[in-house]
């Protein structure tokens, strides 16, 4: 692999693990920085997140394919390695144990952490990449030879379930595939149709603002809502309507349209709660059955880094300003 193909990939192989389980406190610093953990913790959402980029570019499709098959990711991780979707004993679960249970499926599970992986493991990973290594956008990463290895080695994620104590279901194996299968076809035919009437690209601000709320209603659902003890189908009929909210939202503030500067706001206003929460948790850490040590340095290098990438945005498009307007004048 070329050394500009193979910066992006190790970037992205490092930042989707560190967004999916660091991050949001699934695996902190104690548990995270450890060489078996950090292996397979990379193995699988870091290769799944190049694989997911790859494909998509492959397809040549956008964001809406990413996030289709950043659900299929989803199923395939809790729903066929793990298979936290049916164990009433991941303990994970807490509340979600027996709120959602239905069918020997965790069905507000299932669906919060099928959504959850689409756009913290994958999405917002592949958006800040490929805002880190802009001139590398539109190519590929990963030649042939490198995706069909990569691939190989994302199929081992399946035989490691055992290490996690999974709960065997065939039933819900079956339908696992057949979700991922759905999913992936349609991310593969999923074409979005021009606007004729291409509607004016918003703020910065209220870009980041509306990934703000949009994850802060995701959260809501995933464990505020089951605690005040709503009916649980109504819970998961609202985390299911959600993502549509979301893209259509994301669409009136001109999404076709965005620059980097605003793709950038979109990644940062999903973040920030996510950068809260890592706050309290270390905050909160006495009465906690985890060891949350270090989770506010961890919030803090993430915000910084959001910082200094808007700083690296900012001149580039200064850059090629001046460059525009030295071609005008000759």
């Amino acid at each position: 692999m070329k050394k500009k193909r193979a910066q992006p990939v190790i970037f992205l192989l490092l930042l989707a693990p560190m967004l999916g389980e660091l991050l949001s406190g699934s695996q902190p610093p104690v548990d995270y920085f450890q060489i078996i953990p950090f292996l397979l913790l990379t193995m699988l959402y870091g290769v799944g997140a190049v694989l997911i980029r790859e494909t998509v570019r492959r397809w040549d499709k956008g964001w809406v394919s990413i996030i289709l098959l950043g659900m299929a990711y989803g199923i395939f991780e809790e729903g066929a390695m793990v298979r936290s979707f049916f164990d009433p004993s991941w303990p994970d679960l807490q509340l979600l144990a027996s709120y959602g249970r239905w069918i020997g499926i965790n069905w507000i599970w299932a669906i919060a952490l099928t959504l959850f992986h689409s756009i913290v493991s994958i999405t917002v990973p592949i958006m800040i990449t490929e805002l880190v290594f802009h001139r590398q956008k539109q190519d590929l990463w990963l030649s042939k030879k490198a995706f069909i290895t990569f691939w190989a080695i994302f199929s081992i994620n399946l035989f490691l379930g055992p290490l996690f104590g999974m709960k065997i279901t065939v039933l819900g194996m079956v339908a696992s595939f057949i979700s991922i299968t759905g999913l992936a076809l349609l991310a593969n035919t999923w074409t979005e149709e021009p606007e004729s009437d291409q509607r004016a690209v918003a703020r910065e601000w209220k870009i980041v603002l509306a990934g703000f709320i949009l994850m802060a209603l995701f959260i809501a659902g995933m464990w505020i809502f089951p605690a005040l003890n709503i009916p649980w189908v109504l819970d998961f009929f609202y985390l299911s309507f959600l993502p549509w909210v979301g893209m259509a939202w994301m669409n009136r503030l001109g999404r076709k349209g965005w620059a980097e500067r605003h793709e950038w706001a979109a990644a940062t206003g999903l973040l920030i709660p996510w950068l809260l929460l890592a706050i309290i948790s270390e905050l909160d850490n006495a009465s906690r059955v985890d060891d949350t040590s270090g989770m506010s340095l961890v919030a803090a290098g993430f915000a910084v880094f959001l910082i200094v990438l808007r700083v690296m945005i900012a001149r580039r498009e200064t850059e090629n300003s001046l460059t525009e307007q030295g071609i005008e004048r000759r």
